[in-house]
């Protein structure tokens, strides 16, 4: 009976440690965006896009990690420039920039 119950045990850990890491892998895959500058929030590392197509509006946060071209922070972005670039999605929901670049 102990040896069922330690195999239970171990299959359950394992099924656990798959779905686990499977959702690291999805979270942190790279979306591309791209759209106009709709707002810039430097105090908070934050730029509001819209995607002129879609019509869709987001905000990404500009970390140390996040890559720019065309610029040297945010606070040389403003409304209505356009950009490209790709984020990840952080386990809180966040849009996380790895690279953003002026058009």
């Amino acid at each position: 009976m102990h040896s069922i119950n330690q195999r239970f045990f171990g299959s359950l850990v394992l099924v656990v440690v798959l779905l686990f890491s499977g959702s690291l892998i999805w979270a942190g895959d790279a979306v591309s965006f791209s759209g106009n500058v709709k707002k810039v929030i430097a105090a908070r590392s934050k730029v509001a896009i819209k995607d002129p197509d879609t019509k869709k509006r987001f905000t990404v946060v500009v970390n140390d990690q996040s890559k720019l071209k065309g610029f040297s922070g945010i606070g040389d972005l403003k409304k209505g420039d356009a950009v490209h670039g790709k984020y990840v999605v952080t386990d809180k929901g966040l849009y996380v920039v790895k690279e953003m670049t002026r058009k």
